[in-house]
């Protein structure tokens, strides 16, 4: 009987090509597997950071319906969290609790927002420039006081 050669390829059984290719699947999952645990340490790190670090925040609430606009003093958010994007926690929660004060205060129909951030100086040059937006508005704006109003955080659902 004849054997076949196909010019230079030698010819490799078909046992030993699989030993070889499941030596090296075993080696390219291994590597992954070690990346990935890798990767789920290092977030783990990212996120105990972010809680630790300190949130500033500021509410303004304005009304289509009124040229006042209500500002909050800026505040330290003592137990905010945030998230691996630095969003914060429950945002919305916070600007609940000041339209609630509002409508206790006799002033329903006003949109709230609260801005944040975890730098002092920053969250005061966001401010400026909603103030602007004010001014040039020829809105009023009035300021409360922390002493009227405090942000505590918000229950969990």
């Amino acid at each position: 009987m004849m054997e076949y050669r196909f010019f230079f390829i030698n010819f490799v059984p078909y046992y030993i090509l699989k030993v070889r290719i499941m030596k090296y699947l075993k080696i390219i999952l291994f590597l992954l597997l070690a990346v990935s645990a890798g990767q789920a340490s290092a977030k783990k790190t990212k996120t105990e950071k972010v809680a630790d670090t300190t949130v500033y925040a500021v509410g303004v609430a304005t009304s289509f319906n009124d040229s006042v606009a209500y500002c909050t003093e800026l505040q330290t958010l003592d137990d905010a969290t945030l998230d691996r994007k630095l969003y914060l926690h429950r945002r919305s929660g916070y600007s609940f609790q000041l339209r609630d004060y509002l409508v206790t205060q006799g002033k329903p129909n006003y949109t709230c927002l609260v801005l944040f951030n975890t730098k002092k100086a920053k969250l005061e040059k966001q401010l400026a420039k909603v103030m602007a937006r004010f001014a040039k508005a020829n809105s009023r704006v009035v300021e409360i006081k922390e002493q009227e109003f405090k942000f505590t955080k918000p229950e969990e659902l």
